[in-house]
């Protein structure tokens, strides 16, 4: 199993080189180079990714136009051009909760999720659905322009976080229930937010919400550029905790297994900030915050939770001449087990470093502008990146257009909504039982931990025994190795006779 690193910058108008800008997908472990896009660029928390393979797309809103670029695999030029009401400076793609539990079905050649939701700086809300084109929503959500657009894993929530300093929890039901409005009687219904955050002074940078198998353990984690980061229980609507660091944060990503937060900063450093710390006193592992407890993390002089290589390469090139403004930690993600930190920063660097020495293991092709997203995804040894036509390529290319979004709201009369999807067949399995199943896991999980391509596993030789058996060969030996030890006795005690007549 590998995992593959996908960027891509910012782009900037007014600069040649910057235009001719190339996102890149490449592999973590490895010098491999899986694929790259031309003329792609993208605002700061403005792409979306379906996911990896023949396929799968890109979705990246162009700065100052009011189009959307989509890149499909195996194809370096932009494959659609998208227009839109007007510019949209982020973007998210969300995936039918229904879907998620249908393992026994082959996947859709018309492969699209459910809906596509930006944010534009005017402050407006647009929900489009991909399989149709249709418009399912425009609201007013936010004074000012939108800077960032998240779901939840569940389906459940949508949170938008604004240059208003505002963070909006919405409930996407209600969002896009066209149908719902129509059996009212009022198609202009106000659509109130689950629960408004009013915390912040300073504009809103990123939103993270943790992937709660319990809807009772969803929590939303914020961060602006008035030096805070926020722990929300979105069901109790309150405010867990608050970490106020030294400087703006940029970005936040989270350990898969919750042990900690990685803040990005305007100065160039990645922060560390621990969810859990020993008591000196107890020896106890306790957790940090809760309560709507404030927590300030302090200057680090020795760099035991400080990642620095961002503001290092900034020392060297002003060292040189080079570069004198501000290096920025604009992007974070990290790696399925937690034990590396993918970092982009304003000058289009791409990091990795090591979570436990602090160190850069490796430096990925820069961009020609800031990095405005970064994207881990896990594939297969062997599997496929380059898009190239399979067996099952016909029905790719003959569904691989998104239809165009519409500009106004769809139509609340559910005979209109039609919706043209090709039906998954069922995939025939021949082991049904749990053994089998077991098994199966097993071996993924294997494979799983196993990065290196080796593959080992434990065979256990003969067909087994039952107890009875097993009791019966224990007590043979038991039985042999008392009349060894009593042979061993007598053979000591006759050499002690010859030793006394000697």
């Amino acid at each position: 199993m590998d995992e593959i690193v996908f960027y891509i910058g910012q782009g900037d108008p007014t600069d040649k080189h910057s235009q001719e800008s190339y996102s890149y997908v490449t592999s973590l472990h490895t010098s491999k180079q899986y694929a790259s896009f031309r003329q792609s660029d993208s605002h700061v928390n403005g792409t979306g990714i379906t996911g990896t393979g023949p396929g799968e797309r890109v979705f990246c809103g162009v700065p100052n136009k009011a189009l959307i670029h989509v890149y499909s695999w195996g194809k370096e030029g932009v494959d659609q051009r998208i227009p839109v009401p007007e510019e949209l400076s982020c973007l998210t793609l969300i995936n039918h909760p229904a879907g998620q539990a249908q393992e026994l079905q082959s996947v859709t050649s018309y492969r699209v999720p459910w809906l596509l939701a930006g944010g534009s700086k005017s402050g407006k809300l647009y929900i489009w659905e991909l399989s149709s084109g249709n418009l399912l929503c425009v609201k007013d959500a936010h004074y000012q322009g939108i800077t960032v657009v998240k779901a939840s894993s569940c389906g459940m929530f949508l949170v938008t976080g604004g240059e208003d300093a505002r963070c909006i929890v919405w409930n996407l039901a209600e969002l896009i229930s066209i149908y719902d409005r129509s059996s009212t009687g009022d198609d202009t219904a106000v659509v109130k937010p689950y629960w408004q955050i009013t915390d912040n002074t300073l504009p809103i940078t990123d939103v993270l919400m943790n992937e709660a198998a319990v809807l009772n353990d969803l929590k939303l984690y914020t961060s602006s550029r008035d030096s805070t980061v926020r722990i929300y229980d979105v069901m109790t609507k309150s405010c867990l905790t608050t970490f106020i660091l030294p400087d703006s944060v940029e970005c936040i990503t989270r350990d898969p297994a919750n042990r900690a937060l990685y803040v990005g900063l305007s100065n160039g450093l990645i922060r560390t900030i621990p969810l859990y710390t020993i008591n000196p006193h107890t020896s106890v592992l306790e957790s940090v915050g809760g309560m709507n407890k404030i927590v300030t993390v302090d200057q680090d002089p020795n760099l035991t939770n400080t990642f620095v290589a961002h503001q290092q390469q900034q020392q060297q090139q002003q060292q040189q001449g080079g570069e004198k403004d501000r290096t920025a930690v604009t992007k974070l993600a990290i790696s399925l087990d937690g034990t590396n930190i993918i970092s982009g920063d304003t000058q289009g660097r791409v990091f990795v470093s090591d979570v436990v020495t602090k160190q850069v293991v490796k430096t990925f092709t820069p961009c020609n502008s800031t990095i405005s997203y970064i994207a881990v995804d896990t594939v297969p040894n062997g599997f496929d990146l380059s898009g190239n036509v399979t067996s099952t390529g016909s029905k790719d290319k003959k569904h691989r257009m998104i239809p165009n979004f519409k500009r106004v709201l769809a139509s609340t009369n559910p005979e209109d909504h039609q919706v043209f999807l090709d039906i998954p067949g069922k995939v025939t399995t021949k082991d049904d039982d749990f053994d089998a199943w077991l098994n199966r896991k097993q071996l993924e999980e294997l494979e799983f931990k196993n990065l290196s391509g080796i593959s080992s596993t434990v065979k256990q030789l003969g067909n087994g025994a039952s107890n009875s058996e097993l009791e019966e060969k224990l007590q043979k030996v038991s039985q042999a190795y008392t009349e060894l030890r009593t042979k061993h006795e007598e053979l000591i005690k006759e050499h002690a006779k010859l030793l006394d007549k000697l």
